[in-house]
């Protein structure tokens, strides 16, 4: 999965955006996202309304027909490089996250003991997680998709034209993972880990995005699948959350394995 194994259809070159549009609808996205962690008493649909309705209205004035045109763009191809970067970033995050543990355990052990806190997010009943099983599918994953990879991933890219793609992608990612500041907030020091897990996620699918052309719906699925593990997890037990999410990114690590070993094969054949 390395950058000689990039497919050559990638996204189709686009009007860039103007910087005040790409300026207004980044602070718009961090602003909405930050508001629910500031504002008091915000229920379920209010807070979808504001962490998501709000922004996704303001980046589809801007730049929605373009986002939405590409979105469903070289479904198989999304889908097969789609599980094979996020198998290969996971694997990578896993042994980066395996490492800043090692150093944790090494220069503040007591941090170490902080992943064992409990994901707040995850705080709900079995009834309620078998709900946002579902609202991972159908609301997070193709709205969180739609904002970070179709209109910032999309937008800096189409921005950023001299900019190798993987740069744009590592930028975006770190936007991606700035939003879900909470967890600094939880774990304190020990969130490394966590947005390790984050920034590998975020390219993942920004890589998915560009190789297709756009798609969003692959990434959707994928990012649905991912975080709807953690909540099956609640409403069942978690060692068949943990058993999911494991399955899930072995298949993963098999696709990566499988267009790595195929690349590898056209590549020596066309140099015999």
């Amino acid at each position: 999965m390395d950058q000689d194994s990039t497919p050559k259809e990638t996204v189709d070159a686009a009007k860039p955006l103007p910087a005040v549009s790409l300026l207004v609808g980044l602070l718009v996205i961090l602003v909405a996202s930050f508001s629910q962690y500031v504002i008091q008493g915000l229920n379920f649909v209010s807070g979808v309304l504001l962490v998501y309705g709000f922004p996704i209205l303001v980046t589809a004035l801007i730049a929605g027909r373009a986002i939405i045109k590409k979105a469903a763009n070289q479904p198989l191809k999304a889908a097969k490089y789609g599980l094979g970067y996020f198998g290969a970033f996971t694997a990578l995050s896993i042994l980066v996250g395996v490492f800043i543990i090692f150093l944790l355990t090494i220069f503040n052990p007591a941090a170490v003991d902080l992943l064992q806190k409990p994901n707040p997010l995850l705080q709900v009943s079995p009834e309620v997680a078998w709900l946002m099983v579902g609202v991972s599918f159908l609301i997070v994953g193709p709205a969180e998709e739609y904002l970070f990879r179709g209109f910032v991933f999309g937008g800096m890219l189409s921005f950023f034209k001299s900019r190798h793609w993987l740069s744009v992608a590592f930028v975006s990612s770190i936007f991606f993972a700035i939003v879900h500041i909470y967890y600094a907030e939880v774990y304190e020091v020990a969130s490394l880990v966590q947005f390790v897990d984050l920034m590998a996620f975020g390219m993942a699918m920004a890589a998915t995005y560009y190789v297709s052309g756009g798609n969003l719906i692959v990434p959707a699925l994928i990012h649905g699948a991912y975080d709807a593990t953690a909540f099956i997890g609640v409403a069942t037990s978690t060692a068949i959350g943990d058993e999911l999410r494991v399955l899930m990114i072995l298949i993963s690590a098999f696709v990566a394995i499988v267009i790595f070993v195929e690349r590898k094969t056209n590549k020596d054949t066309r140099q015999s």
